[in-house]
Order: C-alpha cells, then sequence, then structure tokens
C-alpha cells in the first residue's frame, strides 16, 4: 500500500536518486519498518542493490540512501518499468512537483484515484 512519497532535486540523474533519499526521510519520520521503494531508473536501482558500479557522482548520495535505509529496517530497492508503474509515476512526478513529503492514510490523494481504478479494471471515475 502506497502512503508515502518525497521528492526533491534538479539534476536530471539525480532526480531519482533525491526522490529516494526524500522518501526514505518521511518512512523515518512516520516509523515505517518495511519500504520497497520503486523506480524506473534502473542503474539507480542497480546500484543500489550492489548489482552496478556506484557513479561517482552519485556516491554520496548513495551513501546517504544507505544510511537512512539503515534507520528505517528493511528496505529493498525495485526496478519496474514505467510502462507498468503508472501510479508511481504520477506520485513521483507529484512530490517533484510539489517539492515536499506527502503522507495518506489507506485513501490516498484524489489524482491517484482513477489511475489506480484503471490498474485494477474497476470502471469508476471521479
Amino acid at each position: 500500500m502506497l502512503l508515502a512519497a518525497g521528492g526533491e532535486g534538479d539534476l536530471l540523474f539525480n532526480k531519482a536518486a533525491s526522490a529516494v533519499c526524500a522518501t526514505l526521510m518521511v518512512c523515518r519520520e512516520r516509523g515505517f519498518a518495511e519500504v520497497e521503494i520503486e523506480s524506473n531508473a534502473q542503474g539507480l536501482i542497480r546500484m543500489l542493490n550492489e548489482e552496478y558500479v556506484i557513479d561517482a557522482t552519485l556516491e554520496c548520495l548513495l551513501h546517504d540512501i544507505r544510511v537512512l535505509a539503515s534507520q528505517v529496517g528493511r528496505v529493498s530497492f525495485v526496478f519496474v518499468k514505467r510502462k507498468g508503474n503508472v501510479a508511481a509515476h504520477a506520485v513521483a512526478s507529484h512530490v517533484t512537483l510539489k517539492r515536499g513529503s506527502f503522507c495518506w492514510d489507506a485513501h490516498g490523494p484524489e489524482f491517484l484515484f482513477n489511475i489506480l481504478a484503471e490498474d485494477v479494471n474497476i470502471p469508476i471515475r471521479i
């Protein structure tokens, strides 16, 4: 269940890493113990899963992500193609545009309703 998101950053490649970092900060603040981070930034996910050599320009940010992940608890980093991850992409775009962190209960933000309804083939629209 998607309950929180965060994001900020200006550099193209750093945006995904900054969003992961911001999301982990929200998760730590909210006391989440188990988190799955999904991203379509395959290189970043591979670096975080230690499957790929770390890009030197991201080394400090990746270190921060690992420190935050250790403070949250159980964190997994998963690559998902953008086409198969429409809801997460919409949330990432929203939090990056608004520059901040957001948390919600099981009802979620209104802009996500139609995306999630379509994901599970429900013909209801708001």
